[in-house]
């Protein structure tokens, strides 16, 4: 559905294929919209994740995304969706989020403010509410019979 490769994307093409510590931490700034996550722990973690084997590496570095729309395929979908976007995301544009919603009858989507790629691991405090609710609606029959707002975002 994007038109380009993002800012996210060009920064994970070029940590695959050098996943020097530089280029990893770089990967997390663009991932991460709050850089003090961005700690010497976490890149030596991701460093270490993606270099624990030359055969690791060379896998990773072959492994290639192919564009390709799946549009005509999301409006088959029949179960619920929640979907949730960090509005900072510099991987995949807020557009795209937009995009499914409005082709998966039974969707929401939650914005997370200050937040980029990884809302579990930017934001879990709100990203498990907004779980946990989307479940217990489903579970208890609220979300097919009278859906939540399409469109919910949280200020933190």
């Amino acid at each position: 559905m994007a038109n380009r490769p993002s800012e996210g994307s060009r920064a994970t093409r070029q940590t695959l294929d050098d996943p020097s510590r530089e280029n990893i931490a770089h990967y997390l700034r663009v991932h991460i919209d709050d850089e003090s996550l961005v700690t010497d722990e976490l890149v030596d973690y991701i460093h270490r994740a993606h270099t624990w084997s030359q055969e690791f590496i060379e896998a990773r570095r072959q492994s290639v995304s192919l564009p390709h729309d799946y549009t005509q395929d999301l409006t088959g979908i029949r179960a619920p969706v929640l979907l949730i976007h960090g509005r900072y995301d510099r991987m995949v544009p807020f557009e795209v989020s937009i995009a499914i919603l409005n082709h998966i009858a039974d969707s929401r989507l939650v914005l997370l403010n200050n937040c980029g790629h990884w809302p579990p691991f930017e934001k879990p405090a709100e990203w498990t509410a907004q779980v946990l609710a989307f479940l217990r609606g489903y579970r208890e029959g609220r979300l097919e019979s009278k859906p939540i707002s399409p469109l919910t975002q949280l200020e933190s």
